[in-house]
């Protein structure tokens, strides 16, 4: 797979809204709870990580369905692959 996306960034650019997700962060913890900058970069990290992984996974689902689309249920299929959860 070529290392640049479909509108030519590197993976190592592929990144999450930190405003959102210090958002979500906040919103999932008790409001006495802070979370350090670096925890949240690395919690980041983590998700776009976790994105890369479904994502490949359901475009391997759906070429093996020949298909060109990757649709919902690719998604699906995906996260029960028990391969995938075992890094």
């Amino acid at each position: 797979m070529d290392p640049m996306d479909i509108v030519g960034k590197s993976k190592e650019d592929a990144s999450l809204p930190k405003a959102t997700m210090t958002k979500i962060i906040k919103e999932m913890l008790p409001p006495d709870v802070r979370v350090a900058r670096d925890a949240q970069d690395l919690l980041i990290e983590c998700c776009v990580e976790f994105i890369n992984l479904i994502s490949s996974e359901s475009n391997e689902v759906c070429s093996r369905e020949d298909k060109r689309t990757i649709a919902p249920e690719h998604v699906l299929k995906a996260l029960e692959v028990p391969t995938l959860f075992n890094f």
